[in-house]
């Protein structure tokens, strides 16, 4: 039985932890009135249902009818962002003029909704000089922990962002107090987020109000779950009268109506500047504590695949020294033997067949075997007259094939030698 390696026991144990791990809790805001992770909505929604009046809850475009007459009722909407046509603005607004009241909690107060309510010289006017882009309406601030204060009693209110359990940093939105600069309509401050801003008002519109709170994450089930920050979601939804409860969940996102053509869904992805918050899948793998162990789990396994046993395998090559070039000590063996036999005439013709393959190479000089040297070797050489007519006299010499003694052979390596210098 082949005994298992560490490696193995490793990659076995992580995945047992993987697929066994306790589910996590997800700290992001959903604000799922079924759900009942921190930032989810089920306190809220269970609390408001419990009223005698009861709650009605708002699915489709035929549940929105709901609202076209009936008066003395509440509409609630708290998530990210209310998503209204043109359609649901104008509906709102009839509904609120024949005396009922709107609590919307949410990140900002969308535009076609927002210029009736703050007046088009507040709303557009006083921000000509920001960009469309620009978030001077509703700023944000990032904050971790902060005192909210309630109008006109001046109530305060300590309350703590948690994320894991321990304090983190928001991103909370206030209300621009350039909205609020028309004195003429029937608009009230009723709280503020300490020093940053104001995160609450009223909005008078006909016989009712509408109700604008800048933070829905405070209407979350760990801020109603908490036995000291409840009270301050419980101030704020005070203002909501007798009657029932109408709970939009249609306006959270848009929504086609069956009857409907085409549209177009938005969506939040960003291009990859919030890979985590624009991609729903990731997000879905974060917020459960088993796929994010086992995704984490296969990064860290590819990135020490990579680092220990991605690279190619082989063997060690082993160093080989370069071969050596004996030509040079072949020939000094072979000349000191022919000249230990008296042969100088066969060294100087070996001498000259190097130095006419010398010239050939160095200088392009045309000189094949067994032929004389080129009449104009002085001129391609560029050595004076003299001294290439010595060294062609002793070539001469030596290709007469004479018998050649000590001092003539000498003598033609003196000879030769200037044209090796070229």
């Amino acid at each position: 039985m082949t005994k298992a390696s560490p490696w193995h026991i490793l990659i076995g144990g992580l995945a047992v932890l993987s697929l066994c791990g306790c589910p996590a809790t997800p700290w992001y805001e959903t604000y799922d009135y079924e759900g009942r992770e921190p930032y989810g909505l089920y306190g809220l929604y269970e609390l408001l249902a419990a009223r005698p009046e009861g709650i009605h809850l708002l699915t489709d475009s035929s549940d929105l009818a709901q609202l076209d007459s009936v008066t003395g009722t509440n509409y609630l909407f708290v998530g990210h962002s209310a998503q209204y046509r043109e359609q649901a603005v104008t509906g709102l607004l009839d509904y609120v003029e024949r005396g009922n009241t709107v609590f919307l909690a949410a990140n900002e107060v969308p535009e076609d909704l927002a210029y009736h309510l703050f007046g088009d010289d507040c709303y557009y006017e006083a921000f000509e000089d920001y960009s469309y882009y620009s978030d001077e309406r509703f700023p944000t601030v990032q904050v971790d922990s902060t005192v909210a204060y309630r109008y006109p009693a001046g109530d305060s209110f300590s309350l703590v962002c948690v994320r894991y359990r321990k304090p983190a940093r928001f991103s909370l939105h206030t209300v621009s107090d350039r909205l609020l600069c028309d004195e003429a309509l029937d608009n009230q401050v009723l709280g503020v987020l300490d020093t940053h801003g104001i995160n609450f008002v009223r909005l008078g519109w006909g016989e009712g109000n509408f109700y604008f709170h800048a933070n829905p994450i405070y209407f979350t089930n760990w801020f109603l779950v908490d036995s000291q920050a409840y009270r301050y979601p419980e101030t704020m939804l005070s203002v909501i009268g007798e009657g029932p409860v109408y709970w939009d969940e249609y306006h959270r996102r848009y929504r086609q109506d069956p009857s409907s053509g085409p549209q177009t869904v938005q969506r939040d992805y960003t291009g990859g500047r919030n890979l985590l918050e624009g991609n729903p899948t990731l997000r879905y793998i974060q917020e459960r504590r088993e796929l994010a162990f086992a995704w984490y789990t296969l990064l860290t396994g590819v990135f020490l695949f990579v680092v220990f046993r991605g690279r190619r395998r082989q063997r060690v090559i082993p160093i080989i020294p370069p071969r050596e070039n004996s030509s040079k000590r072949f020939i000094d063996t072979i000349s000191r033997l022919v000249y230990q036999k008296g042969n100088h005439a066969a060294l100087a013709q070996r001498e000259l067949a190097s130095l006419r393959f010398h010239l050939n190479h160095r200088r392009g000089v045309r000189w094949t075997e067994g032929q004389p040297p080129p009449a104009d070797l002085a001129e391609r050489t560029g050595l004076p007259e003299a001294v290439v007519e010595r060294a062609l006299t002793e070539i001469r010499v030596v290709r007469a094939g004479k018998k050649l003694e000590d001092g003539d052979l000498l003598r033609f390596y003196r000879a030769i030698e200037p044209l090796y210098g070229v």
